[in-house]
């Protein structure tokens, strides 16, 4: 228990001196270690826990909220490739430079053919926690059915929205839709936990990795899931979509 308190004390020193007198606001500091006492997604808060985990960047994962009709744009494959994103992101980074407008928090809807669903996995966004109705869908999107993976742009299916009236988005009923032309709709967010850091922490180890995909903005969450049902060229014109649900 000592040593555990040492560590998190030694990581938020180590926190406010990396910020102190360069004018910046010091953002949240990191994480700390998930307590046993969490065993859903309810009980998980929303900067989620874990170790040396960017609570800024969970809390944009984790946004509950529901966009307004009117304030959707309209993105592609294509154009949300082209974003802009950092070389570098360290950990707990000010997101300021990234929430302008047509960047993160911006409410969109994008369609894509989806090529493969992933389920999540144990992660500090959702406090590290298992079950499937506790973790994400990863949803990979591209512009043709047979583009490879890493030309895609990721949209993601949270617990939180789930539990926020999509029982039925569970990874065992998403995953019929393998090959669909879908519709999704929700919030733009970089996904800073996969570029690399220009410096570690004092108790970070290894440095972010990327990921196989064309670009870290996701749609994430997702708030609105919709499947073709008519021609693509239909749905591209509007017409064709129906709601996702499970009889």
């Amino acid at each position: 228990m000592k040593l555990n308190i040492r560590l998190v004390l030694l990581t938020v020193v180590g926190w406010a001196l990396l910020f102190a007198g360069d004018g910046r606001t010091q953002p949240p500091p990191p994480t700390s270690e998930c307590p046993a006492s969490i065993g859903s997604i309810a009980e998980c808060p929303n900067t989620g826990c874990g170790k040396d985990a960017d609570s800024a960047l969970n809390q944009a994962k984790n946004r509950p909220d529901i966009p307004s009709a009117a304030a959707v744009k309209h993105k592609t494959i294509a154009s949300t490739r082209l974003i802009a994103q950092p070389t570098r992101w360290n950990t707990g980074q000010d997101r300021s430079s990234i929430r302008t407008p047509g960047k993160e928090g911006t409410p969109v809807e994008l369609t894509g053919f989806l090529i493969r669903i992933k389920p999540g996995s144990a992660e500090s966004c959702n406090c590290e926690l298992t079950r499937r109705v506790d973790t994400d869908v990863h949803l990979v999107l591209t512009k043709e059915t047979d583009d490879a993976e890493e030309t895609s742009v990721t949209a993601e299916i949270t617990p939180r929205i789930r539990a926020n009236g999509h029982p039925d988005w569970l990874f065992k009923n998403v995953n019929d839709l393998e090959g669909d032309f879908i519709r999704v709709t929700g919030w733009l967010m970089l996904d800073t936990k996969h570029i690399r850091q220009s410096h570690l922490l004092p108790t970070e180890t290894r440095f972010n990795k990327g990921l196989k995909r064309a670009t870290n903005w996701e749609v994430h969450p997702v708030t609105k899931l919709e499947v073709c049902q008519k021609s693509v060229s239909a749905c591209k014109a509007g017409q064709g979509w129906e709601e996702f649900s499970v009889p």
